[in-house]
């Protein structure tokens, strides 16, 4: 009972009953939800299929270039040469971190801090053997997750970024296709879906139409506004500026590939010169794109097999130095960013675990910092 301010008394209201934490927050203080491991569970069914296709890979090429004579020629191979390849590997992986940086602040106006991003990044690259590398998608995932990021401006990055490096390849392949004449279907093949991606992506005509249709069905109305944020970002990374840079970083670490590629064959005993510099821009690029339109775990299987077999047909290189160079240069690209990539994924994984323990015991979300600011 409480006194009023004129001095009558007043019977006071029983406390409200205690109220239990929420689910959400009960899910957070107990580990992660059962939706967290679903998604576990589904990722590592999809790793575990992409872990048996890299050992059946291997296998199947040593069977061809016959596996004592791949041995002796991997015992032969220059291995003073592997600091340098780690480094420009390295560089490689750098310079396509500043190109997600750099589209990242294009499509959403933000400057997460550097390591966050730096794990959002490598934590992507763990997917590098996902069929045509979609899996990469989790970036945005883990972009909104970590520093709030709108997915809906941060998905259409992995498209600028695959439509850049098919460019690039392109590019680097087109001096080749003109000397071997190898090659022509993917190239054209390849040229015509970067084209068709990016009048598709930038057409605002296009855009309106879809949603004009979207916006009849009740279901799909809710997701408009997502769709058009969509669109802008695209828009934006599509543009002169957008493209110019995506494709010229893309450009930079393609080279470094190809650089890495060429001394991986100088290594195995293959002279030094600029025809054996045109060869390895040529083949690497156009094995990697047949394996990516081959839709493979990371192109495995078809990208090796090209590598192998123009390796032979091009430079010359007998069947077990076709297939050393093929299980090389694949091991030391792709080996790296998936390390890489599961070391990120590690940290993510402790990083947004410890974040759910204090949220859900009173702490306050991190602040994300934007190009205008600093807000929760």
């Amino acid at each position: 009972m409480t006194i009023s301010s004129r001095g009558t008394a007043v019977p006071q209201a029983p406390a409200p009953p205690a109220v239990s934490d929420p689910p959400q927050s009960q899910a957070a203080s107990r580990g992660p939800s059962a939706a967290g491991r679903g998604h576990a569970t589904a990722w590592g069914g999809g790793l575990l299929v992409s872990l048996l296709v890299a050992f059946a890979v291997p296998a199947a090429l040593g069977l061809y270039g016959d596996f004592r004579d791949v041995y002796a020629t991997l015992a032969g191979f220059q291995w003073n040469l592997m600091p340098a390849l780690l480094g420009v590997t390295a560089l490689n992986y750098l310079v396509r971190y500043l190109r997600w940086r750099k589209l990242l602040k294009l499509a959403s106006g933000q400057v997460p801090g550097l390591w966050d991003d730096l794990l959002v990044f490598f934590g992507g690259t763990a997917m590098i053997l996902t069929p045509g590398r979609v899996g990469e998608w989790v970036k945005s995932y883990y972009a909104q997750r970590l520093y709030g990021a709108p997915v809906a401006r941060t998905a259409p990055i992995p498209l600028a970024e695959r439509v850049s490096d098919s460019l690039a390849m392109l590019l680097l392949a087109s001096a080749g296709l003109l000397l071997f004449g190898w090659g022509r279907a993917v190239f054209v093949v390849v040229g015509c879906i970067a084209v068709a991606a990016i009048v598709a992506l930038r057409h605002r005509g296009l855009a309106l139409l879809l949603f004009r249709g979207l916006g009849r069905f009740p279901p799909a109305r809710r997701l408009l506004p997502s769709m058009e944020e969509f669109h802008e970002s695209s828009r934006l990374l599509f543009s002169l500026p957008g493209l110019s840079w995506a494709l010229g970083l893309g450009l930079l670490a393609w080279s470094l590939e190809c650089l890495t590629f060429f001394l991986l064959l100088a290594g195995l005993g293959r002279p030094l010169t600029w025809e054996l510099a045109v060869q390895a821009a040529f083949i690497f690029p156009i094995a990697t794109l047949a394996g990516s339109l081959s839709l493979m775990p990371g192109g495995m299987g078809v990208t090796e097999g090209g590598i192998t077999g123009m390796t032979q047909a091009i430079v010359g290189a007998s069947r077990s130095v076709a297939v050393a160079s093929a299980l090389l240069v694949r091991a030391l690209i792709l080996g790296f960013g998936f390390v890489l990539g599961l070391v990120a994924l590690a940290a993510l994984t402790r990083r947004l675990s410890g974040e759910r323990q204090h949220v859900g015991s009173g702490g306050q979300a991190p602040l994300l910092v934007t190009g205008r600011g600093r807000c929760p």
